[in-house]
């Protein structure tokens, strides 16, 4: 477990280093992304936040409540998330739009940025309709003595009279007035003005609200606006408050206002029928001749025991005179009954006179005769009296009798209306009835509407407003720590995508790991730094970084050689698998750095296709070399020797000379393996620059007689699955004793994996990304590279 944990710091102490080199990268770009971000907060609008806090006020329930639901009655019976919508609402919205004219914008112009003015001191309305405009426009307005002067976008300028005008721009008619409302004295600077069209600023707004419930059970609702202008976001909370309420309080006056509008409506019907039920009552009691029931009632029951008992009256006259009549009639004169009921007078006085007369005429009929003259005068007078009687009797039995009829015509009539007063009142009763309902009614109506229109008039407002519109003290945006934050990880995190993204995608040899291929068990003896210039293992007594590093080389090939045969030398072959390795470099100057132990060493160019052994040596280019030898059978291999060179007179050279149409049919000869065998008996060493083994196979034609076959790999350059080509061909047997060099490790390289192989040379040579024979790199000590040489002494 320990092992494995120091792996894992190793392993995250590689990483570290690896993208430590490109910290000048890091370092300009932090600084860019900081700059951008001073120049975004510099040039940039705060934004402020604006709050309202507003609590749903909640219909009062005026009827019985339960005991039951008291238990209910604390919690809310209102549905935020209803209201929340309503508040969110386009219609809302479009009203609040609509009021405060936020279809036009006006703008001060700044150097880097336009500052908008809300209560500009010009006002522009469109006199459009607000769905007329499609498209958005803008234009300049300057206010000047005689009016207006406008300068529209394409730079057209025209000058208006007059304060309140009417213009047309973009076809679209606009009013432009003074905002009284807006303090403009000695404000002489021009505004830009932008129309925009009102459905995008109906969703720019409902992008911008947000409404929200403070608590899960709360009442109280959230508005909140995030812009630029505080005094334009502050109206416009307060503006959707505003509406919000009026919304409500127009949805419980639309019900009273309704209610009042049906009573209304059904008065106009009830006051019909009203004066139909009562012309009915009228035509009902002028037909039966009826003011009040009861009175009428009583008065025609009156009437009749009135008519009754007059006609009994009558009647009772008629029988008494009929007894007066027999009884005057009969045949001796008697005297008649006086005061018998007879309601006549005449009658009376003249039985009065009759019965005198009789007493007198038998008070004399006593003492007289009957032919008595006063007898016969009395008897006389008598017959004349007893006719009047008679006439008088017939004649009040006649008006007795007319009376009679007259009246038991009465006392019918009487008698039936009696008898026609349960029907009557029973009609009556049913046409009062009908008229108290809807009278009754019609003051119930008229008791709702003035209740509805008190109701109308002081409808109690839907919302209690918590907190009005107020402003955040700082701005929410853009918060400057954040963004210098944001800034500063994203200058940091480009450059390590970039990086990482190279490292992902780039199969070249960045470590020595790369090299030792797990399965190849082919060992790295040498690990040669990058260097700017072309370097040449000049003196045996160079100190330098380039010395040491062909020394430490050297020895490392020593000990890969196998045990040295008595007075015979051994072959050392240099060979890679592309061009562009360094195999010229590293096979120069490892000859050079063993020729510097005072050993002989012969340096021959086998590469015979693109040679560049004499670049390296930086020598003129013979034509004699290996390629005359291995051509021409008088040639021995001593004759092409070059055994002077300006660095080391230990060193023989032969160089390949003449490039040959064939050099693989003049390798495989047999001279060239004479030549080496001859070499080894006068030789302590054979280095052999040899030809990349992939394009052509000249090298495996000499590999059977080497004793150690270095096989050149370069930093940043050869491809890793190079390596297990290489492996495939010591696998093979087609090179013998294979060892690996890594070559042209850079800084980074150096950095990187220094601290595993303990491969410090000190740094004080230049590095670079090219690796080039005698070519000069353009990167140079500088400033960041001083500072960098301090913070990798650190670790």
């Amino acid at each position: 477990m320990e092992e494995n944990h120091i792996d894992e710091q190793f392993d995250f102490k590689k990483e570290l280093f690896k993208y430590a080199y490109y910290w000048k990268y890091f370092l300009i770009s932090t600084i860019i992304m900081l700059s951008l971000s001073y120049i975004y907060i510099r040039y940039t609008n705060p934004i402020y936040s604006v709050e309202s806090k507003i609590k749903i006020i909640q219909d009062k329930d005026k009827g019985f409540m339960l005991p039951a639901n008291l238990l209910l009655a604390t919690k809310s019976q209102v549905n935020i998330e209803n209201e929340i919508e309503t508040v969110r609402s386009k219609r809302l919205f479009g009203k609040v739009i609509s009021q405060l004219n936020l279809t036009t914008s006006y703008f001060y112009k700044g150097k880097f940025r336009n500052t908008e003015a809300w209560n500009a001191p010009i006002k522009i309305t469109s006199l459009h309709n607000k769905d007329s405009i499609f498209k958005s426009f803008s234009f300049n307005i300057l206010a000047i003595k005689q009016g207006y002067k406008i300068t529209l976008s394409n730079g057209k300028t025209n000058y208006i009279k007059g304060t309140h005008v009417k213009t047309t721009i973009n076809n679209i008619d606009l009013l432009i007035e003074p905002n009284s409302y807006a303090y403009h004295k000695n404000d002489k600077r021009e505004l830009l003005v932008q129309i925009t069209p009102f459905k995008y600023i109906l969703e720019s707004l409902i992008a911008k609200i947000s409404v929200s419930q403070v608590g899960e059970d709360s009442q109280i609702i959230n508005l909140k606006i995030q812009d630029v202008n505080i005094n334009k976001s502050s109206d416009i909370i307060d503006k959707i408050v505003d509406v919000f309420n009026d919304d409500g309080i127009n949805d419980r006056r639309l019900v009273n206002l309704k209610t009042v509008k049906f009573i209304d409506d059904r008065f106009k019907s009830l006051t019909k029928e009203l004066d139909s039920i009562e012309s009915v009552k009228r035509d009902f009691k002028k037909s039966k001749e009826m003011s009040f029931i009861e009175a009428d009632a009583g008065l025609d029951i009156t009437k009749k025991a009135t008519s009754k008992e007059t006609l009994f009256t009558i009647e009772t006259q008629i029988e008494l005179s009929n007894l007066l009549q027999d009884a005057l009639n009969s045949k001796q004169p008697t005297i008649l009954p006086a005061n018998i009921g007879l309601d006549n007078v005449i009658i009376n006085e003249l039985i009065s006179e009759y019965n005198t007369l009789i007493l007198q005429r038998d008070k004399l009929l006593k003492t007289a005769g009957k032919e008595n003259p006063i007898l016969k005068g009395l008897d006389s007078q008598i017959e004349v009296v007893k006719n009047n009687i008679n006439e008088s009797i017939y004649t009040y039995n006649k008006q007795l009798k007319i009376r009679q009829n007259q009246q038991q015509f009465d006392f019918t009539k009487s008698k039936n209306i009696v008898l026609e007063i349960p029907s009557n009142e029973k009609i009556l009763r049913s046409i009062e009835r009908q008229q108290q309902i809807k009278e009754n009614l019609y003051l119930l109506l008229l008791q709702k509407r003035e209740e509805a229109a008190i109701a109308y008039a002081v409808t109690e407002p839907s919302v209690k407003i918590i907190d009005y519109a107020n402003a955040s003290l700082t701005p929410v945006a853009p918060k400057k720590i954040i963004l210098y934050l944001a800034a500063l990880i994203i200058g940091v995190l480009i450059p390590f995508i970039i990086i990482f993204i190279r490292f992902a995608f780039d199969s070249t040899i960045k470590e020595v790991n790369d090299v030792e291929y797990k399965k190849s068990q082919i060992p790295v003896i040498g690990e040669i730094p990058f260097f700017d210039e072309f370097k040449i293992f000049k003196d045996k007594n160079d100190r330098s970084v380039h010395a040491e590093s062909f020394r430490i080389l050297s020895s490392n090939v020593n000990f890969s050689l196998p045990l040295k045969e008595a007075g015979r030398g051994q072959v050392i072959i240099v060979t890679s698998s592309i061009m562009g390795e360094g195999k010229t470099f590293i096979t120069t100057n490892l000859a050079l750095a063993l020729a510097s132990y005072n050993k002989k060493v012969l340096l021959i160019g086998a590469d015979m296709r693109k040679p560049k052994l004499h670049l390296s040596l930086n020598m003129n280019k013979v034509d004699r070399g290996l390629s005359t030898y291995l051509h021409n059978k008088d040639v021995h291999w001593k004759d092409v020797i070059i055994n002077k060179n300006p660095y080391n007179e230990n060193l023989d050279i032969i160089f390949s000379g003449t490039i040959p149409p064939n050099p693989s049919n003049i390798i495989s000869n047999g001279r060239f393996e004479t030549m080496i065998n001859e070499a080894k008996l006068e030789y302590d060493y054979v280095i052999i620059d040899t030809a990349p083994t992939i394009y052509v196979n000249d090298t495996f034609l000499i590999a059977n007689l080497t004793d150690l076959t270095v096989y050149l790999t370069r930093f940043d350059y050869t491809e890793r699955r190079l390596i297990q080509y290489a492996t495939t061909l010591k696998d093979e047997s087609k090179l013998k004793n294979m060892v690996f060099i890594l070559n042209g490790i850079t800084q980074s390289g150096v950095h990187q994996y220094n601290y595993k192989y303990s491969y410090k040379y000190g740094y004080n040579y230049g590095y670079g990304y090219g690796y080039g024979y005698g070519e000069n790199s353009d990167s140079k000590k500088g400033f960041f590279n001083k500072i960098f040489n301090k913070f990798k002494n650190k670790f």
